[in-house]
């Protein structure tokens, strides 16, 4: 198929379409809502600059999520001021043993390393295919398996912890 150009009008529909699937995929990546509200702004963008290179108006969704994608980890490159919990475990409060005050769902996927995170969060809450999902972080389809396997057993011992 060749490459042709969306105009403005359906680009900019497509966009709203997948602009909660764009911040909760931003958000999974960079825990915060003004980092991830940039990130969306700055693949759309990138993304309307670039509409020329997208060959089949189908895979707007992928297309739009892998651009995405990268412009969160080049967010994450920029400001590489993370803290490894493993430094601060000392710090946080000891895990509560009323069912009540147990993690909810999200947290817990909020919980998880970014690569565990990205990957639950685009297979469970954004329901994207696992060959999506390779297309979109550029990995293997067999990384974004064993990531979903890591990820449900990290979110089963989150949520199970007594």
């Amino acid at each position: 198929m060749t490459n042709f150009l969306l105009d403005k009008e359906i680009f900019c529909d497509q966009v709203i379409r997948n602009q909660e699937t764009m911040f909760h995929t931003a958000k999974a990546i960079l825990h915060q809502d003004e980092d991830a509200e940039d990130a969306v702004q700055e693949a759309i963008c990138a993304a309307y600059a670039g509409r020329g290179s997208l060959r089949d108006p189908a895979r707007f969704r992928p297309w739009i999520l892998k651009i995405l994608v990268n412009k969160c980890y080049e967010f994450c490159r920029k400001r590489r001021t993370t803290v490894d919990l493993a430094d601060i475990q000392d710090f946080l409060p000891a895990p509560a043993a009323d069912q009540a005050e147990r993690l909810s769902l999200w947290q817990a996927v909020m919980a998880l390393n970014s690569d565990l995170r990205a990957v639950v969060t685009l297979f469970y809450y954004e329901d994207l295919s696992i060959r999506e999902i390779s297309a979109v972080l550029g990995i293997s389809e067999a990384a974004v398996k064993t990531r979903l396997s890591r990820g449900r057993s990290r979110l089963k011992q989150l949520l199970h912890e007594e």
